[in-house]
């Protein structure tokens, strides 16, 4: 089970960095060719909104947080059984 975790959390946090990336990249490139502004969106919104990477930018950020959730459940698994493994619990029946 842990290690379903941790490929899963993994898979997650690499594809939303790589696309967390590619967006920024994007926006990179086409920033330099915007001819003006407003101040309180900011260029970095309108240039997500002009290209159309604003839902690839948050599904981005939700994947790398859906894998570092992953990736804290498997490590508190993971300490858990040991915690349970060096105490030595046993359950009796009765």
């Amino acid at each position: 089970m842990r290690r379903s975790f941790l490929i899963a959390g993994s898979t997650f946090l690499l594809s939303g960095t790589l696309l967390f990336g590619m967006v920024y990249l994007a926006i990179a490139n086409y920033v330099p060719q915007m001819a003006g502004w407003s101040d309180p969106p900011g260029k970095f919104s309108l240039a997500l909104d002009e290209t159309m990477l604003r839902v690839p930018y948050i599904i981005s950020i939700l994947f790398m947080v859906i894998g570092i959730i992953l990736f804290a459940v498997a490590i508190y698994k993971d300490l858990t059984n040991k915690n349970l493994e060096t105490h030595g619990t046993t359950t009796s029946r009765t």
